[in-house]
């Protein structure tokens, strides 16, 4: 019998298919369309009938569930105290946040959650008036979770200035660089760390954050505006955020402007919870970190170009700080 990686696309698809339809009835929805959406650390479908739309995602086996529960119970809250358009979880008709699945033919039991759909659109080129509403969103965003917390037994350790470079220790690198660049990338350790600890340990600057917030997990419709994508909360520096947001156009001509209609939309909201030029190029590396963190341990991202560019482009950014000092 072959394993799993040696089918075909189509006959990975149909096994996916048959276990979202399996996870699908504990929704009530057997019936429902399903198209697939693709396939990065998870499965996503989208799931269709006449009365509604909604995205299921099917967790790679052994995800963590405590982790899998912190995304959840934020997005419930999200979507309880605010109007931010965020991918709320749909609960199972045995009342359950999520549900673990299995199928013969596919590794493991597989959590499976199915989201409300978000509507709208990506936008393939970003204008000032869309960072204009992203600022506002993430200030939003923050508000909430400058206030929230977690249950204690799903309640993260914060990101602080004893935890930088923990994500990518000497091991997983040395499985890609070269010893002196490997001196670089951790030479950004006290760095980072002297920088964020100027930030201090306040609800102003420090709380549950999206983890993820790019151009490619934002939609826009009508003026309005959304994210999806969740997997990554955590509690961290709401600097994170905006510096995770900014990674994705450095290499735009004009990203001074649209950092400034940034700002213009979050401080409509909140004050920016740091210094653009003492705390973003900090935050940056550390959004770097869990970049070459997922690509070294990810071999199908690892051996592709894009992934080669990540870690790439985390070692010129190291370089760059260093030479800043």
């Amino acid at each position: 019998m072959r394993s799993f990686d040696e089918l075909s696309e189509a006959e990975r698809l149909q096994r996916y298919e048959r276990l979202a339809r399996k996870a699908l009835g504990v929704y009530g929805l057997d019936d429902a369309e399903l198209h697939f959406l693709g396939q990065s650390v998870n499965i996503m479908f989208r799931v269709q009938t006449d009365d509604g739309r909604w995205a299921l995602r099917i967790c790679n086996p052994g995800r963590d569930h405590r982790i899998l529960m912190r995304e959840l119970l934020w997005l419930v809250a999200l979507g309880r105290d605010t109007e931010l358009a965020v991918p709320e979880p749909v609960i199972t008709r045995s009342g359950e946040l999520f549900r673990s699945v299995s199928m013969p033919g596919l590794s493991g039991f597989r959590a499976c959650i199915l989201f409300r759909w978000v509507k709208g659109q990506f936008a393939e080129e970003l204008t000032t008036e869309h960072l204009r509403a992203m600022g506002r969103f993430a200030a939003q965003l923050h508000l909430h979770g400058s206030r929230f917390r977690w249950p204690e037994e799903f309640a993260p350790h914060p990101m602080g200035p004893d935890r930088i470079g923990e994500n990518i220790p000497h091991e997983l690198l040395c499985t890609h660089y070269a010893p002196e660049e490997i001196e670089q990338i951790r030479g950004t350790f006290p760095l980072i760390a002297s920088a964020i600890d100027s930030l201090g340990r306040g609800t102003d600057v420090l709380g549950s954050v999206h983890g993820d917030l790019h151009q490619w997990n934002i939609l826009f419709r009508n003026g309005d505006i959304g994210a999806i994508d969740f997997e990554c909360v955590q509690s961290n520096y709401f600097a994170y955020d905006i510096a995770t947001t900014f990674s994705y156009l450095n290499h735009r001509h004009d990203v001074d402007e649209l950092r400034d209609a940034y700002c213009e939309g979050y401080e409509a909201v909140r004050p920016i919870p740091c210094d653009w030029n003492a705390h973003i190029p900090f935050l940056e590396m550390l959004r770097a970190f869990t970049m070459i963190s997922w690509v070294l341990n990810t071999p199908r991202v690892r051996s592709g170009d894009w992934g080669q560019d990540v870690l790439a482009s985390g070692l010129r950014k190291a370089r760059a700080l260093l030479e800043l000092q």
